[in-house]
């Protein structure tokens, strides 16, 4: 199944910015994202701000209460309150989302303030090195890590430092002033693929809905020398999961399934889960059929598995196939131990999610059975030195193959359960990704 990717470019000696007349220094204090969609970009208008931009009533919280952005230019800063629950979290980390939301609302061009050099460093490689984004069957280009709502004209990242002075002052709802902008995208157009297995259910009704297995097979690739080595292997991320998708697969044709199944290897997850957004949104079976995505991403296989956790199975009814089979595999459920890296929208299983999909990604849970050993300051010390490194390279003291083969069985017992079972896999009542993305299957 062919993905088209395409890199979309800021030209920054043709683009301008300034706020209330006065020039702002482009590139150096802000940038303007690439436009998926068009070459040339001019905007100008008032600016609102709007504290961090976030619109979720059913948490208490909304920014756009009493404000009106139609034909307006939105301002906010980073940021996600601690109350939050870990997916609602991940989910409203991303400030190009929320611009989203706010061209939802009428506005036509956003600026997000960023806080930390990290944080404006990868906001400038997406915008002069380049975005990636996938090219949709009817010819349009879309990706998640720029606004692309029609009503918007462009989505901006400022940096903390440079707007400090401004944002101290303000308030929701205070107009910051006007903003006037031009830019220019060039585009070059990229070709990759997704491998695609299916494996037919035997039910004369049910084969014809699909139980998905994913995993990513990119990695970073060749990059910047370290300790002299520039080959980026991933072997944990995400050869592990690829390797583990290719075991579940052999499980299942020795098994027999009502539902047909569907083993995806996704390209470009590096990119921006261009891989799977394409599959989800433009998949060779009928949207509708798909029930369910089991993800595979980066097992981090170095210690007996013990616990897990289950990214995004709370939300539906999968959370049963997940507890069942935990049950029987003797393994604990906890709760996501670091909800402030966002891991549930990081992953295929996402791209899924915006489809209105049900789908998970099973994560290491803390569980040792020796309460000497601290497995959390293991897996952040193997993440601090090998993660999006050379070093992540194949050596057997690197990986338990017992804790391998439990997570194998474990998420094929997910997906065997999926596939066997009459009723379809549903998102719980009243929950938010449901009630936000389900409507769209």
């Amino acid at each position: 199944k062919a993905c088209r990717p395409c890199l979309d470019q800021t030209s920054p000696d043709l683009c301008t910015f300034a706020l209330n007349g006065k020039q702002v220094r482009f590139s150096k204090d802000v940038i303007v994202m690439p436009d998926m969609n068009h070459a040339t970009n001019v905007c100008e208008g008032q600016v609102i701000f709007i504290g961090l931009g976030i619109h979720a009533p059913h948490l208490n919280h909304n920014d756009f209460n009493g404000i009106d952005v139609k034909g307006k230019i939105v301002m906010m800063v980073s940021g996600v309150p601690d109350n939050f629950p870990a997916s609602e979290r991940a989910h409203f980390n991303s400030m190009a989302m929320r611009a989203e939301v706010a061209a939802s609302k009428g506005a036509i061009g956003a600026i997000a303030i960023v806080g930390t050099d990290v944080a404006y460093k990868t906001s400038f490689d997406g915008s002069v090195k380049g975005t990636r984004g996938i090219v949709n069957k009817n010819g349009s280009v879309s990706a998640r890590a720029v606004a692309t709502h029609s009503n918007s004209k462009f989505y901006a990242v400022g940096s903390a430092s440079f707007f400090k002075s401004t944002i101290e002052k303000l308030k929701k709802g205070d107009v910051v002033g006007n903003i006037s902008m031009t830019s220019a995208t060039t585009y070059t157009d990229l070709l990759s693929y997704n491998v695609v297995g299916w494996i037919p259910g035997t039910d004369s009704k049910l084969k014809n809905e699909f139980v998905v297995h994913t995993a990513h097979l990119d990695h970073v690739g060749i990059s910047t020398k370290i300790k002299g080595d520039s080959i980026y292997n991933g072997a944990h991320d995400n050869a592990s999961g690829v390797s583990c998708l290719l075991e579940i697969a052999k499980l299942y044709k020795k098994a027999k399934m009502k539902r047909s199944v569907l083993i995806v290897l996704v390209t470009a997850e590096e990119m921006g889960l261009l891989g799977s957004s394409y599959f989800a949104s433009n998949p060779p079976v009928d949207k509708s059929a798909i029930v369910a995505d089991i993800n595979t991403d980066m097992p981090t296989i170095i210690a007996p598995l013990l616990s897990i956790e289950p990214l995004g199975a709370k939300h539906s009814s999968l959370i049963n196939e997940v507890t069942k089979a935990a049950n029987y595999l003797k393994l604990e459920i906890q709760d996501d131990h670091i909800p402030e890296q966002v891991r549930f929208v990081r992953s295929d299983q996402y791209s899924f999610i915006r489809e209105g999909i049900p789908a998970l990604h099973i994560k290491y849970g803390l569980k040792t059975n020796d309460p000497a050993i601290d497995l959390r300051k293991i897996i952040e010390d193997w993440t601090a030195e090998h993660y999006h490194k050379p070093s992540d390279e194949f050596r057997e003291s690197a990986f338990n193959f017992d804790a391998a083969v439990t997570y194998v069985r474990l998420n094929f017992l997910i997906g065997y359960q999926i596939a066997n079972t009459a009723t379809r896999p549903a998102w719980n009542t009243g929950d938010f990704f449901g009630q936000t993305f389900g409507g769209m299957r």
